[in-house]
């Protein structure tokens, strides 16, 4: 009687059947709680509007609501398809809720970089209460995908989804243009690192050259003072990737990593002495 019982209930449960857009990309029909987004670094808002040439440097960003494991794909604009998360080098794709992973992440082995043709590319996230089996999709190890084509992709990812119960999955996809590099003369720019000192504070001393800049303080609060950078770089679309605190009374230090396109920007405001320094350091 039990055995029928089991049966009997497993029937009633709802499936949730994934529809396929004319992008190619499954979306489930049924409204979650789950949520998923993911971007490109030339992208933080997700809008699809960013734009790489050929050889650029690309990371591409996710975050769930709730924990979740999560497939990311890279699918070309003439139908590639690479598997991004899980991989050899993040065999783990199990992330916790309100955390933003990278990808490559801050000192990876890897990297990503853009290559041809010119078009449209996407990344597609899928998040799953429950692990997915990709067997018929990669091979994770080696990262050879065993389907190509957007439209391929879709229905072998909706085989995939369906036996789920309805709300335990659900997808998100972001748009990006890729372009052949235009050989142009370089012009000049300024130093995209430098922010007015924060007003109400003593300055002793500034120093800059092409990729630093640093400011000391007659004293002040390590928090505060990094708040106030913080909130100027976001304000300019920067986002950051990495942070770390050492807090106390003795040798307060705050470190942060933003970037901003292919831009990189790397913030650290501990006290010297009398003096809160603040430095900031530019590269790519």
């Amino acid at each position: 009687m039990k055995r029928l019982i089991a049966t009997s209930l497993l029937g009633l449960m709802a499936y949730a059947t994934p529809v396929l857009s004319p992008q190619g990309i499954i979306v489930n029909p049924v409204p979650t709680e789950l949520e998923v987004q993911t971007w490109v670094d030339r992208d933080p808002a997700g809008l699809g509007n960013a734009t790489y040439f050929f050889g650029d440097k690309i990371r591409i960003y996710t975050r769930v609501n709730q924990n979740a494991y999560v497939y990311l794909f890279s699918i070309n604009a003439d139908g590639q398809i690479d598997l991004i998360l899980p991989n050899a080098y993040n065999p783990s794709n199990y992330l916790r809720a309100g955390e933003t992973y990278s990808f490559p992440e801050p000192g990876a082995r890897y990297e990503f970089t853009i290559s041809g043709p010119a078009g449209v590319d996407q990344v597609l996230a899928v998040a799953s209460r429950q692990p997915l089996s990709l067997a018929q999709i990669a091979d994770i190890r080696s990262g050879q995908m065993r389907v190509q084509g957007a439209s391929n992709l879709a229905r072998a990812l909706s085989i995939v989804v369906t036996p789920l119960p309805d709300r335990d999955w659900v997808s998100h996809a972001v748009r990006y243009n890729v372009q052949p590099r235009q050989v142009v003369n370089p012009q000049p720019r300024p130093p995209i690192y430098f922010i007015p000192p924060m007003p109400g504070y003593w300055v002793i001393w500034e120093d800059r050259d092409d990729t630093e800049y640093s400011v000391a303080y007659r004293g002040g609060d390590v928090e505060q003072i990094f708040g106030y950078y913080h909130r100027d770089l976001t304000s300019k679309g920067w986002v950051k990737v990495r942070f770390k605190s050492r807090k106390g009374k003795k040798n307060p230090a705050y470190e942060a990593e933003y970037r901003r396109g292919g831009d990189r920007l790397e913030v650290r405001v501990a006290p010297r002495g009398a003096e809160m320094i603040v430095k900031l350091e530019w590269g790519r």
